[in-house]
This record gives structure tokens, C-alpha cells and sequence, in this order.
């Protein structure tokens, strides 16, 4: 049977539209609940905060000094391995979590927005039971975190560090479009993502398993909303100003820049450093996470600052 124009183009958008339809399906990676099961598993600690359980590591309770690392926009806790380990290593109490909706944290639904993390923040201070102002390191959106929790809450912070931090809009407005951004998410932006990751570095050869160690977090139910939620609620407001209310308090600053960041490039650093009135501390060879990258160089930066 000879087929019309009419009819092969009939048979054509069926096809398109199935496939469009099958996509998020096919793309889809979140398979289970993230249950007690799996958590009994992994390494570190959980404790029930207001909006669900909290995935954290603290060594060296009790130390002088305690010093929080908050990571950034996806990569759970593991992002701050050779950190943690220096800082532990030197004698600091050293605590570091999953943000909610990343790693091995619970993934609420509800808006992922500035107040939600600085909240898990605070809670999850006061629930540990610290009193006494700890430093706090942000790496990228965990900057822009740690800035409004230093704003928010200056008598609890003691000295600040910065690394690579984000401060303008991130947001995508096709993603905040209802049903189009679900989509988008589904069949673009976390098909992507784990091989993404290596656009951080400055050398990703040397980081090969940094993908599959990160499509760990995407099995469970939550992540992509999770995600998709921080670009439409956390994302889009300039955070600029929240840099400048930390340089007006005066508190002990480090400001630290990978010189080939390609996610927020280096040109980016004169904005925070103005707004922090300090001085960049450049890390040459060094993508955006240079702490991860070149940690002979910034481990001793940090011991030298926090000591």
C-alpha cells in the first residue's frame, strides 16, 4: 500500500510524540525511596531535622575549634574529602552534610530556597549541640549559603571562607515554566549532569570515577526536584548583597578563587572580593573546586587562616 504525504506525515508526529512522551521514562534514573536500609549502609551519621533526616560527619568532637563545610548546587559531602581529612588530621572538629536533597539527606517536597538551607543549617547546629561560634566554608551555591547564614546569624560564626562561591543568577527561565521545566529536567538537565561534573576541573583525567560516584545520589526518589526546585526558588535572586552584609561585619574573611574555574569563571571574583573588601586568593591549575584539585595548595591556606 502506497503511502500519501498526508499519512507519512501523520505516521511521523505519532512517533515524535511517543517518543517525547516515552523520554522521561527512558532518561529516568530514580528507581527506590532512599530508606533506612540503604543509609545503615553508608558511611557518617543521620539526624531528624524540621524537614527530614540529615546525612553528616563530624571527627573530633569536643576540639577548640569546630569548622563546618557546606558543598554546593549537587555534589553531596564527598566533594569535601581531602579538606575534611586535612582539618580533621590537625585537630579541628570538623562536621560536614548532605544538603537537603543531595547524597544520602532527605528530599522534601517543598521550595529548596535560601531560607530552607539556611534553616538546615541552624538546626542542625543547635540539634549537635554547638554553642560556640564555628568557622564556616562554602564552597560555590554553598557560598551563597554560608553568606546569608553569616548575615543571619553573625554571633554564631567566627571566621568565613569562601571558595569559588556563586553570587549572581543561576536560573534558567524555561526551567521555572510549570510542566516545560519538569520536562526539561527529565530529558536535558539530569541526563547530563553526572558526566557534567567534570567541567569543574582543570584536569578531569585525573578524576575519571567522579561521574558514577555521583549517579549514586540519582537513584533515589526526589533528587530532580530536588534540583530543579533550587533553580525556580534559590537561583535566580543576585545574591551580591548578601556578600557586602559579611563584609560589614568585619569577621575574619578568606576569599579563594580557582584561576581556570569554567562554572564561575575568575573575572567573577572582583564582585565578592569589593563586596567582602578583601583580597582573592588565586589558585593557579585549579578548576571550581580547587580545594579538591590542588589540595597541596589550599590545605595549607586554610590551616594558616583558621589556626
Amino acid at each position: 500500500m502506497k503511502l500519501t504525504t498526508k499519512k507519512i506525515i501523520k505516521v511521523s508526529v505519532l512517533l515524535l510524540l511517543i517518543i517525547t512522551i516515552a523520554l522521561p521514562f527512558i532518561y529516568n534514573t530514580e528507581k527506590q525511596p532512599l530508606t533506612d536500609q540503604i543509609r545503615s549502609k553508608v558511611s557518617g551519621d543521620f539526624i531528624e531535622l524540621s524537614q527530614g533526616v540529615v546525612h553528616y560527619q563530624q571527627t573530633n568532637m569536643g576540639a577548640e575549634k569546630t569548622v563546618v563545610l557546606v558543598h554546593g548546587f549537587s555534589v553531596p559531602y564527598y566533594i569535601w574529602d581531602p579538606t575534611y581529612n586535612f582539618l580533621v588530621g590537625n585537630g579541628f572538629h570538623v562536621i560536614r552534610y548532605d544538603l537537603y536533597g543531595r547524597g544520602y539527606s532527605d528530599r522534601p517536597d517543598v521550595d529548596y530556597d535560601q531560607q530552607l538551607f539556611d534553616t538546615q543549617l541552624l538546626e542542625l547546629l543547635n540539634t549537635l549541640n554547638i554553642q560556640k561560634p564555628v568557622d564556616v566554608i562554602g564552597l560555590s551555591m554553598g557560598g551563597a549559603i554560608v553568606a546569608k547564614f553569616v548575615a543571619d546569624h553573625p554571633e554564631k560564626v567566627n571566621k568565613v571562607v569562601f571558595i569559588d562561591p556563586s553570587h549572581e543568577s543561576f536560573y534558567s527561565k524555561k526551567l521555572t515554566v510549570p510542566l516545560l521545566g519538569e520536562y526539561l529536567a527529565a530529558v536535558v538537565m539530569l541526563p547530563k549532569a553526572a558526566d557534567g561534573q567534570l567541567a569543574d576541573f582543570k584536569d578531569p583525567d585525573k578524576f575519571s570515577d567522579w561521574p558514577e560516584k555521583y549517579r549514586q545520589q540519582m537513584q533515589y526518589y526526589g533528587f530532580r526536584n530536588a534540583l530543579l526546585s533550587t533553580l525556580r526558588n534559590f537561583a535566580k535572586p543576585d545574591k551580591l548583597y548578601l556578600y557586602q552584609k559579611v563584609g560589614q561585619l568585619n569577621k575574619s574573611t578568606l576569599l579563594i578563587w580557582g584561576e581556570d574555574d569554567n562554572t564561575l569563571p575568575i573575572a567573577n571574583s572582583t564582585r565578592v572580593a569589593q563586596a567582602l573588601n578583601i583580597e582573592t586568593f588565586v589558585v593557579k591549575n585549579a578548576g571550581h573546586i580547587p580545594h579538591f584539585e590542588r589540595p597541596e595548595i589550599v590545605n595549607p591556606a586554610l590551616l594558616s587562616f583558621l589556626q
